[in-house]
């Protein structure tokens, strides 16, 4: 996962990785349902991230939803200048995909929280 901003940096504000298997205290991190794939990871290893929920949709509509914290999350200086893009990148080490969304509007952009609905 990267996020970038407005601000002129082209590095990432915030980069996190998270695994793409794994067990999670006594379950596996992943779970797979006929629409969608959840990561729980209560500790937030390696990089923070303790959920993440890719739903499927019809073209420009899936929904990837990310929660992090903690002490492992390298979080960027708030508040962000807009636009924000958030980018997902799935490497498999076979292949790499990217999803990637900008966000024009927040309904929270302070010096504590970044919060942005899709377009």
């Amino acid at each position: 996962m990267c996020l970038y901003d407005a601000s002129g940096n082209a590095q990432p504000l915030l980069e996190a990785d998270v695994p793409l298997g794994g067990i999670c205290g006594t379950r596996p991190c992943w779970r797979g349902t006929t629409t969608s794939f959840a990561y729980r990871n209560s500790v937030g290893d390696p990089d923070g991230v303790i959920k993440l929920i890719l739903k499927a949709g019809v073209a420009g509509r899936a929904k990837v939803q990310a929660t992090a914290k903690g002490a492992n999350l390298q979080t960027p200086a708030l508040p962000l200048t807009l636009p924000v893009t958030a980018q997902l990148v799935i490497a498999d080490g076979v292949s790499s995909r990217c999803w990637q969304t900008t966000f024009t509007a927040t309904t929270v952009n302070d010096v504590s929280r970044l919060s942005a609905v899709g377009p």
